[in-house]
This record gives structure tokens, C-alpha cells and sequence, in this order.
């Protein structure tokens, strides 16, 4: 039963390191708990007369605010998954950095309740994609960390692949969360404009840098 337990722990640890298993297993529950969260604050529109039509039609702001906020912490959930995929050790760096992301992740249930509580003002917009810039900038100086100074991450990519994936990390959340926001609140051209730009050329630079590391 002694070596059942050594290979059941073997399988657990992350690539060796079982400090990473237990940062992951932390960092899962807050992403769970966050998403449980964003559902827990639905509630029914006051003075609901019982129709479906009218369940979808008054509580529109408050569905879409979930569904852009749960695609967002999905999205930052996927994006740290790979990051820790490849992670070869604990450092005390990427630790602090992802601290500072699920205390990000954590606040998500309460800005997103502002997107559909009167009044809603261009400010609750700017909270709102502050916060995500600021997950997706401790997102990605967390990647770029473990890419660039701690070197803990293989297969050990070219330069310019690390460069565009940490640039992904950092800026497409909040890129992609703005021009959604910009399109909710019907935003002129030239809010949407420079967004799509930015998207753009993150994409255009990661695929660029992939063809030239083949």
C-alpha cells in the first residue's frame, strides 16, 4: 500500500513540484467560487408578471452582464491552465503575481453587478474594464516572470513566440472585455475603432512570430 501511495503522489504533483499542485488547487477553487458567485447574484426583476418574454426583457442588462463576466474569468481560467501547464517549479515570483490576479478574479461577481445597477454611468464601465486590465496585466507580468526571469517554462519557445504570448496574456482580456462593453453601450467608432486595431495586431504578431519559429 506504501508504493500505491508514492505512485498516487507522483500523479498528483505537478510535473515534480508539489507546490504547484497545491497553488493550483487554490486558484482553481477561487475561480470556481467566483463563477458560482456571478450566478448566486442573479435574482428576478422586480415586479416580474411571470411571462418568459418579459423574464428576458428586463433582466437583459443583468444576463449579459453575466454572460461577458463568465467568459471572462473562463477565459483568464483557461489562459492561467496553460501557463501552469508547462511550469516546471514553484516560484515565490509567479506565487505573488497570482495572488494579485485571483484577488482580481475574486472582486469579478461585485463590478459585474454594477454593470446592471442603476446608475449606470460611463465610470461603471471604466471600473469594470480596470479591473480586467489589471487581472490581465497580473496575468501576463505573472507569465512573462516564469517566462523570461525565472525560466521555469518548457519546451522552451523562441523569443518572439514567448514575447506575443505574454502580450496575448496581458492585453487581449481587456481589448476583447472593452469592445464588448463598447458595443453594449453602443460606443461611437472611435472607442470601437482603436480596440479592434488592438486585437488585431496581437493576433497578427502571435501568428507572425508562430510562422517564424517553424
Amino acid at each position: 500500500s506504501g508504493d500505491a501511495m508514492t505512485d498516487h503522489t507522483h500523479e498528483l504533483a505537478h510535473v515534480g513540484d508539489p507546490g504547484l499542485d497545491r497553488l493550483l488547487f487554490f486558484s482553481d477553487g477561487v475561480f470556481a467560487i467566483a463563477i458560482t458567485l456571478l450566478a448566486i447574484e442573479l435574482h428576478v426583476p422586480h415586479g416580474w408578471d411571470g411571462h418568459a418574454a418579459t423574464l428576458f426583457h428586463e433582466g437583459k442588462p443583468m444576463l449579459a452582464a453575466f454572460a461577458l463576466s463568465f467568459a471572462v474569468v473562463g477565459v483568464f481560467w483557461n489562459s492561467h491552465r496553460r501557463l501552469f501547464l508547462g511550469m516546471q517549479r514553484f516560484t515565490a515570483g509567479v506565487f505573488v503575481l497570482n495572488l494579485i490576479l485571483l484577488a482580481g478574479i475574486a472582486l469579478m461577481p461585485f463590478v459585474t453587478v454594477l454593470l446592471y445597477s442603476p446608475p449606470v454611468t460611463i465610470e461603471t464601465f471604466g471600473i469594470y474594464l480596470g479591473l480586467v486590465s489589471a487581472i490581465g496585466l497580473a496575468n501576463g507580468l505573472a507569465q512573462g516572470y516564469a517566462y523570461f526571469i525565472a525560466d521555469v517554462i518548457r519546451p522552451r519557445r523562441p523569443f518572439a513566440v514567448r514575447l506575443a504570448a505574454t502580450l496575448m496574456q496581458t492585453f487581449m482580456p481587456a481589448a476583447c472585455c472593452g469592445l464588448s462593453l463598447a458595443f453594449f453601450a453602443h460606443a461611437p467608432f472611435w472607442i470601437i475603432g482603436p480596440l479592434a486595431l488592438i486585437v488585431a495586431g496581437l493576433v497578427g504578431f502571435m501568428i507572425r512570430a508562430q510562422r517564424r519559429a517553424k
